[in-house]
């Protein structure tokens, strides 16, 4: 009876043993999955709330598409494009006044948005934005947000075509007859006439 008992206790002296020698294993394995899963809802956490931990890199990674960086001023990117100094901006019925630093009127910026809904490129609106200097000559003209095909697009940029106007007084630039671009002919012809209607609107 002794001896079976001897053995009884040996045995369950073996289980405890084995039990405490897995636990730090199991602990360890724990530990190493769970950063893991914190940066996966940090991640999350920052697609659902606007701010992607890759956005600083301007690639998102969990999106897979290019991420567009606001300007440090807050200011549009397309006034910062077309007014390097600018620092604020004021509003009127006919236009967008731009000011630099010291409150010194740059220019005026003219979006044909709505004079240009419905007009159409290849697959969608070409909005654009005419930047204009205080004597109301284009200096230049910036592409918008828009749904027509990137490489349309890409193209239209490629030849040249948004800096046909500057230069020209924008009373006259909305008459300037303008050369559709081989290739995006669509796209470009869609340019050409946000930026006409656009004018005609404001003249």
């Amino acid at each position: 009876m002794k001896k079976i008992l001897s053995i009884a206790l040996f045995i369950g002296l073996l289980s405890v043993g084995f039990t405490m020698a897995q636990q730090p294993s199991q602990n360890k394995a724990a530990s190493a999955q769970k950063p893991a899963a914190q940066t996966q809802a940090q991640h999350q956490c920052g697609h659902n709330h606007g701010g992607c931990p890759h956005a600083n890199g301007g690639h998102c990674a969990h999106h897979g598409q290019a991420v567009s960086q606001a300007p440090s001023n807050g200011l549009p990117v397309e006034i910062t494009n077309a007014f390097p100094s600018a620092k604020s901006v004021k509003q009127s019925a006919k236009w967008t006044e731009v000011y630099d630093a010291k409150g010194v009127l740059l220019g005026y910026a003219v979006y044909s948005k709505p004079a240009s809904d419905g007009i159409k490129g290849y697959m969608g609106e070409t909005p654009v934005m005419i930047a204009l200097n205080t004597k109301e000559v284009i200096i230049a003209v910036e592409m918008l947000k828009n749904s027509d095909t990137p490489g349309y697009v890409q193209k239209v940029k490629a030849a040249g075509l948004l800096e046909s106007w500057n230069g020209q007084p924008a009373k006259k630039a909305a008459k300037k007859k303008v050369d559709v671009v081989s290739g995006a002919t669509y796209t470009s012809r869609g340019v050409i006439m946000s930026l006409q209607a656009a004018l005609n609107k404001l003249y």
